[in-house]
């Protein structure tokens, strides 16, 4: 009599543990800030403002990207290029059809988000990137930027070099 060996593999589980800033980041590209409400911590505040007044902000910039004709953002990962929170990770949405885009820091700890704010020397890998008009979660931001460049453009015509 031959006696009939069957070899069975070991099951194998993979844990796929996607975290609260993978969630925010899928959000924010589908357009969605209602679901927001539920991933941001109400306790914290989010480029200093409580969590409500934060994703209000936010969702004033989604409906400047859907009037604009975007249904979706591109999300590009980058990082801060300067000084103030150097190497921070972040991402550069970009709406689909307009090319228009924004940007935001996410700053986590032990796979928890603890801040979402806006960088003003935000960089990518990418460098052919077609961006158009960019919006500001804090108008305050937008009005220095602008400051600044027209700072910047006044000493370099004034300079004789």
């Amino acid at each position: 009599m031959i006696e009939e060996t069957t070899l069975v593999a070991p099951e194998t589980t993979v844990h796929i543990q996607i975290t609260n800033g993978q969630l925010v980041r899928k959000c924010i590209q589908d357009m969605n800030t209602a679901a927001l409400y539920y991933l941001l911590d109400v306790e914290r505040t989010y480029q200093d403002w409580q969590r409500n007044e934060f994703i209000l902000k936010l969702e004033y910039i989604i409906r400047q990207f859907q009037a604009d004709g975007d249904t979706y953002l591109n999300a590009v990962q980058g990082a801060c290029g300067g000084s103030c929170s150097k190497g921070q990770n972040g991402y550069l949405f970009i709406g689909n059809n307009s090319k228009n885009y924004m940007n935001l820091l996410f700053v986590e700890d032990q796979l928890e988000l603890q801040d979402l704010y806006e960088c003003s020397t935000f960089r990518t890998n990418f460098k052919n990137l077609e961006l158009k008009k960019r919006y500001y979660i804090d108008p305050k931001t937008q009005r220095l930027m602008r400051f600044f460049a027209e700072f910047n453009a006044a000493m370099d015509a004034d300079d004789p070099f």
